[in-house]
């Protein structure tokens, strides 16, 4: 059955542990962000993942924010990030000949994946049962906005739409500005690592019982379930969140984020400990004896009052000279990074968060991008692979299932592929 050597590979004789989706093969309908992100945690781990893509356009996020060389090529950093590990195939879903090309990649595979508006595939003749009927125990992954039910089932989607409608905005943001969306595509980054999740644990149940699964994965339920912890506050007590900018949800005045002379700082300090170290540590030991500091309710009902000091005093020094006098106090503080600061701090580097790729099909060179978010003390996830160039696997891939020469020069003159 598909996936029955998940995670096993055969040396001399011996059955050695490998990578944990080594052997599944993933035929891959995704594209722009949140489907190539769940596959390409796949692809780190083993899998062999084949992606679909249009003919000579590909995935539309190969040109998002793409200049120069990276343009040229038609590789995005932003889709390198996300479809490092896997083969291209062009194919035109809508030619006759697709359905043989698909069938041969489907038989014998353990997962589909696809993020199109629900029923398109289905219309197209590539949608669950028909893809039951030709592997019987494929693990078939849909992604969309708001779920294949539903009245928004068939609603566009875009990362700001769910960030919008899922409620994550109304929960960030501050009275003067309202609601703000995150900086980054976080509904589409939250959507793919949950799918990769959702993925695993399919794959998991197939190996074990042979069977297969439609997993129906929405946008809007995913930045919910991120959400879990404003939800339940909902759900169980009713309570709506309000727009705290900065502030914690604590409503303590000492749990913001504050300016310093070159920067910020962002300090947590909502218990009667720590705010008497934060007293310390500012030069005022005398006002953690008064209740307006030493008490929550007095750091509540003296909201505007506290962060007015402590805006005064923080800035008048550096973040770098803060840093160690709240340390040395045991004041719960970080630094404010920019991305550049956080991506090459000397943590995040000794933890090699970014791992080294070589560049596409045309570029000399390497390129380094994000890999796994955790560490494995065997075979850590990674790939040789680089992202794909357009196309750039696709006779290679008909070779491999079974179709000669003639015929893909056939699929070629007919634009099939």
């Amino acid at each position: 059955m598909p996936g029955s050597n998940i995670g096993l590979t055969e040396r001399e004789g011996e059955q050695k542990v490998a990578k944990a989706f080594e052997g599944v093969r993933i035929v891959d309908f995704t594209q722009v962000l949140c489907g190539p992100m769940a596959t390409a945690q796949l692809a780190l781990l083993g899998a062999e993942v084949i992606k679909i893509e249009q003919p000579e356009v590909g995935d539309q996020m190969r040109m998002l924010s793409a200049r120069d060389h990276w343009a040229e090529t038609r590789c995005s950093p932003a889709f390198m990030g996300v479809n490092y590990g896997k083969r291209s195939i062009t194919l035109n879903l809508k030619s006759p000949e697709a359905k043989e090309i698909v069938t041969r990649l489907v038989k014998g595979a353990n997962v589909i994946a696809e993020n199109f508006k629900p029923g398109v595939l289905d219309r197209l003749g590539f949608g669950y049962d028909w893809a039951k009927s030709v592997e019987p125990s494929i693990v078939y992954l849909s992604i969309s906005g708001f779920g294949q039910t539903g009245p928004l089932r068939g609603a566009g989607a875009y990362d700001g739409a769910i960030q919008a409608m899922s409620g994550m905005m109304s929960t960030t943001g501050t009275p003067e500005l309202g609601p703000l969306r995150a900086g980054f595509p976080i509904a589409d980054m939250t959507t793919g690592m949950n799918a990769a999740f959702a993925l695993a644990s399919a794959l998991y149940r197939q190996k074990a019982t042979g069977e297969g699964q439609h997993l129906d994965l929405a946008m809007t339920d995913s930045m919910l379930s991120l959400m879990n912890y404003s939800v339940c506050r909902l759900a169980v007590a009713g309570d709506e969140p309000e727009l705290l900018g900065n502030n914690s949800p604590s409503f303590q005045a000492t749990s913001s984020v504050f300016p310093t002379k070159d920067g910020h700082l962002s300090i947590a300090v909502f218990t009667d400990v720590m705010a008497a170290r934060l007293c310390d540590a500012i030069g005022h030991p005398e006002w953690k004896n008064e209740p307006m500091w030493g008490t929550t309710q007095g750091r509540r009902d003296n909201f505007e009052e506290i962060q007015s000091a402590l805006n005064d005093i923080l800035s008048q020094k550096t973040t770098a000279e803060w840093l160690p006098i709240m340390e040395t106090e045991g004041v719960p503080v970080s630094p404010v990074n920019t991305l550049k600061e956080a991506v090459y701090s000397e943590q995040v580097t000794q933890r090699n968060f970014l791992i080294d790729l070589p560049a596409p099909t045309g570029i000399e060179g390497t390129v380094q991008l994000p890999g796994t978010s955790f560490i494995a003390s065997e075979d850590t996830p990674g790939t040789d692979r680089a992202a794909p160039r357009v196309g750039e696997h696709t006779d290679e891939i008909l070779t491999e299932f079974g179709f000669d020469d003639t015929e893909i020069a056939g699929f070629h003159d007919g634009g099939v592929v």
